[in-house]
């Protein structure tokens, strides 16, 4: 058998394409099929064509020398080292294009004299169409500019990372900015570049989406309350600085000023508390009696302050609490859904929704 048909048998035997043997072992297809076909032809130098059938029988687990025997018995060390192109031309050959009559080559000889007078015309010709060509291709004389200085390109602004943070009421809402996904509420501390008009989407089933323009050139704390008519954002960090500054200015107000005919809130020397006139007595206040009463069905933090801003009431009460309070109160509270109000004796209404950040004014 010989050492291309051996090729193909093992090749076959293992379920293999000449690709498939190109693909491991680097090996043009070309060439494997010529090592399987034994035509020596289509391979290039003997030494790479003996490196590729070993390699070859290497990678179909084959003993590579009886193949190089083979081989070698087909293509003979003494023959040309090439195996591709015309066979080298033997003495015959030779013979043929170096031979000649004497007759021929005289025939080929010319007269010295015309040659060199040929060659001398040649040479003038040359020499004049060379001068004419560099005449006409010499520019003319162009004056000197001063060159413009090119101003040096602006070195671009360092990208600012900024941390944005996004909550939502209900949680687990899909978070987008610039349709980017940046997953599911709550997205906290995500790195994002600095810039001032971002879109900010966010979106949950039943719910309608938030959609709204937001500026990152700093860090941001967002949350969204997603309700199924409308969304709204808040912003956590500016809600806390506004908080602040509330508290701060209440307490900074002076204290109520003691009634007349007090020192500092006590009764003036010489005078029996207990005979004061009944007119100066404040009687209890019950919640039944005020114009505005708030009713918590759940924990709910709430500040509610009067026309001048003074705090009544801040804290989260307790479920089942009942407070009352006059009117023209402004009530602030951070899960409207369990918070309810009733004003002159009507029916408790909801401030809003579960979670939601409400102030109104009753």
């Amino acid at each position: 058998m010989s050492f291309g048909a051996a090729l193909k048998q093992a090749r076959e035997t293992q379920g293999l394409t000449t690709q498939d043997v190109a693909l491991r072992t680097k090996i043009r297809g070309d060439y494997l099929k010529a090592l399987e076909e034994g035509n020596t032809s289509l391979l290039p130098e003997r030494t790479f064509a003996r490196s590729y059938l070993q390699r070859y029988a290497r990678e179909l687990s084959l003993d590579p020398a009886p193949l190089l025997a083979e081989f070698d018995r087909s293509v003979p060390a003494d023959a040309s080292q090439t195996l591709r192109g015309p066979a080298f031309k033997g003495a015959t050959g030779v013979a043929a294009t170096t031979g000649g009559s004497a007759s021929s080559r005289g025939a080929r000889t010319g007269n010295p004299a015309m040659l060199t007078a040929a060659v001398t015309a040649l040479i003038v010709l040359g020499a004049g169409g060379y001068y004419a060509y560099s005449a006409f291709l010499k520019p003319s004389p162009v004056s000197a500019t001063p060159a413009v200085p090119v101003a040096a390109e602006p070195t671009p602004a360092p990208v600012v990372t900024v941390r944005l943070s996004v909550s939502s009421v209900p949680s687990g809402a899909q978070v987008y900015l610039d349709n980017r996904d940046l997953g599911v509420t709550p997205v906290k501390s995500f790195p994002v570049d600095a810039r001032t008009n971002a879109q900010l989407r966010v979106e949950f089933t039943g719910r309608a989406p938030l959609k709204q323009t937001v500026d990152l050139s700093r860090s941001r704390n967002l949350r969204a309350q997603l309700n199924p008519a409308s969304s709204t954002l808040t912003d956590l960090v500016a809600k806390r600085a506004a908080d602040q500054a509330a508290a701060a200015q209440a307490a900074a107000k002076p204290a109520a000023r003691p009634a007349a005919g007090t020192t500092n809130g006590t009764t003036p020397a010489g005078t029996d508390p207990t005979t004061q006139p009944a007119a100066t007595a404040k009687p209890a206040t019950t919640p039944a009696a005020q114009a505005v009463n708030v009713t918590f069905t759940g924990a709910a933090w709430t500040r509610v302050t009067d026309g001048s801003g003074r705090v009544l009431f801040e804290g989260t009460p307790p479920a089942g609490s009942v407070k009352g309070f006059p009117k023209g109160v402004t009530i602030r509270t951070g899960n409207a859904g369990v918070v309810k109000v009733s004003v002159n004796g009507a029916a408790a209404a909801s401030l809003g929704q579960a979670g939601q950040v409400v102030t109104r004014q009753f």
